[in-house]
């Protein structure tokens, strides 16, 4: 199987110069490039790739090396990515306003049929890499916008309809009119793309001699005749298109923070770029911001330019430094707070700090307290006073809450299963510690404009611990006495 990565990332992080960074530092190396999202290949991708063989206009290209650049659709992957034969590696790169998509279509290659399913089965994922940029990172954080506020701009940008520098003010973006209009737009660009001159007249009439010239043909609603075939075949096209922008618009209801911070916590490499174009201090309260909710290998770099193009396709194994102290930036006013305790939660307790009532609303969910006003994030691993043996992944991201996937202690598995990059320190925890690994571990990133209180969050997770008195009566009573079916 061939070793391939996904790079992540928002707009303007950086990825069409990671992809240059790797073209030119590895010419030795057949890559397939594979570009996911709607439309064509980005123009900076097609303008700095020197020396290229056009295989599709705009859409495919190869390099001198053997390289292949594409789009990620099926009929690009059957017709030059599997029949040029194996690649050294494969890269994907997603869309912007994505952070798993790809992944989950990775994870689906059973289910697919044809070339794309072909491909898929013949690659191995070894990295996520997000790209983030540093100098717009804090920002994007504090930011109040929606993805679908971006979406909005860069699409009137694109049409000339709004000045240079000019935002929407207008947080309430109507979907279904942004739906129409993107949808307008590319149907417009890729009937354009398909030359009738052979076989009908300006005014849309067949002029083939063997047609009946009665018969108009209307772009954008399917011809009729069979010298437009390759017209039906793209309004085919156009409704496969009309799929992925339904999903585009989807997930434009979700802020920007939001989105940045799920593409940080799915990657295991992170590439802060720009790091040429921020102050020290400011650099330095990314990097423990990073260290603190993400265990990513942390990459800095000017033009995505990076020391050995291996990095990315090494497996990483990093540990998230927990006992970072909390600090916040004052210019924006993002707090850090990392929350350590060698005690377990006390399960009732930390139900009502969560949630107003035990009743479900209509969505089947429970409606978050606001204790955790102005939190953009908070994840980690909780010990739960009713469970000795497994720690739960806990996560709250805009005003969403996720606890669950329960996964054993270290010291409850055979010494064997243990992970043999962290062996050491599951030992020395083993050894300490009265409890040995049991701990609760979160980080928490706040906004302080947002109503964020640092000293207010960890005294209301303080009093959802077990007090000395709890502790006294011992696991054996704990889990008798605070049994609970809330989590």
């Amino acid at each position: 199987m061939t070793d391939a990565i996904v790079v992540i990332g928002f707009i303007n992080t950086g990825k069409a110069s990671l992809y240059h960074s790797i073209r030119k530092d590895n010419l030795g190396l057949k890559v397939a490039y594979l570009f996911d999202g709607v439309g064509t290949l980005p123009q900076s991708v097609l303008d700095e790739s020197n020396g290229y063989k056009t295989l599709v206009e705009d859409t495919c290209i190869e390099l001198q090396n053997g390289s292949i650049v594409t789009v990620m659709e099926e009929e690009f992957i059957g017709d030059f990515i599997l029949k040029k034969g194996k690649f050294d590696k494969v890269i994907f790169f997603s869309h912007p306003f994505e952070s798993t998509f790809l992944l989950e279509v990775l994870s689906c290659a059973d289910e697919m049929e044809g070339s794309l399913g072909d491909f898929i089965s013949s690659v191995k994922l070894i990295n996520v890499v997000c790209i983030l940029d540093a100098e717009s990172l804090l920002d994007d954080l504090k930011s109040d916008k929606k993805v679908g506020d971006i979406m909005k701009i860069m699409s009137n940008e694109e049409d000339g309809e709004e000045e240079e520098g000019e935002e929407i003010d207008n947080q309430d973006i109507d979907d279904k009119n942004y739906e129409k209009e993107l949808s307008e737009k590319f149907e417009k660009q890729q009937l354009e793309k398909h030359d009738h001159s052979s076989c009908c007249d300006e005014k849309g009439v067949c002029s083939s001699s063997t047609k009946q010239k009665d018969t108009k043909l209307e772009c954008g609603k399917g011809c009729q005749k069979e010298c437009c075939d390759d017209q039906n075949d793209e309004i085919d096209d156009l409704k496969d298109l009309d799929a992925d922008i339904d999903e585009l618009v989807k997930s434009s209801d979700k802020l920007v923070s939001t989105l940045i911070l799920e593409q940080i916590s799915i990657s295991n490499i992170i590439i802060l770029n720009k790091i040429d174009k921020i102050e020290k201090s400011k650099l330095e309260f990314i990097g423990k911001l990073l260290n603190l909710i993400s265990s990513s290998l942390v990459i800095e770099t000017s033009y995505c330019k990076i020391p050995n193009f291996q990095l990315l396709f090494n497996y990483v194994v990093t540990i998230r430094d927990y006992k970072l102290e909390s600090e916040t930036d004052t210019e924006t006013g993002i707090s850090i707070v990392n929350y350590y305790q060698r005690k377990p939660f006390h399960p009732i307790r930390l139900h009502k700090l969560l949630y107003d009532t035990i009743e479900k609303n209509e969505n089947n969910q429970l409606n978050l307290t606001t204790n955790f006003k102005g939190v953009l994030l908070t994840t980690g691993l909780i010990w739960l006073a009713n469970d000795m043996k497994n720690k739960y992944n806990f996560e709250i991201l805009e005003g969403k809450e996720m606890i669950g996937n329960k996964r054993p202690f270290w010291s409850t598995m055979k010494e064997s299963e243990w992970n043999p990059a962290i062996k050491e320190n599951i030992e020395r925890e083993i050894k300490l510690f009265k409890y040995q690994d049991r701990k609760i571990e979160l980080s928490i990133v706040g906004l302080q404009s947002n109503g964020f209180d640092k000293d207010t969050i960890i005294k209301k997770l303080d009093q959802c611990l077990l007090t000395d008195k709890e502790m006294e009566l011992g696991p054996n009573t704990w889990e008798i006495d605070f049994k609970s079916d809330l989590f």
